[in-house]
């Protein structure tokens, strides 16, 4: 299990998913490009309910991973979490799962 730290506020994610938060967002900052992050907390950590995030190039983010491997990228995921960062709703993590392999969503 990661974590990201957002601006002093660390939030709990598993290692392979939040390395294609990392790319979406270091993507995203590099365009100086502004987006609201959201997700729900487990209902066993401290701060459960959904929390939201601004993410502008001004955050201060930082990732740190449990494993020592870097994890493969599924492109067509990174896509899609990408184009979810235009809408008005943002990237919700909740409903951003890894398309199949072979799949429509996966090209």
């Amino acid at each position: 299990m990661g974590s990201m730290n957002v601006d002093g506020q660390s939030y709990d994610f598993e290692d392979r998913f939040l390395a294609h938060v990392q790319v979406v967002l270091a993507q995203k900052m590099r365009r100086h490009e502004s987006f609201l992050l959201s997700w729900t907390s487990p209902s066993h950590e401290e701060a459960y309910g959904r929390v939201s995030v601004w993410i502008s190039p001004a955050a201060v983010v930082s990732f740190r991973f449990a494993g020592s491997r870097t994890a493969a990228l599924n492109h067509a995921w990174l896509e899609t979490m990408i184009t979810a960062t235009h809408s008005t709703r943002g990237l919700d993590l909740d409903v951003q799962r890894e398309p199949v392999e072979g799949s429509p969503a996966s090209g």
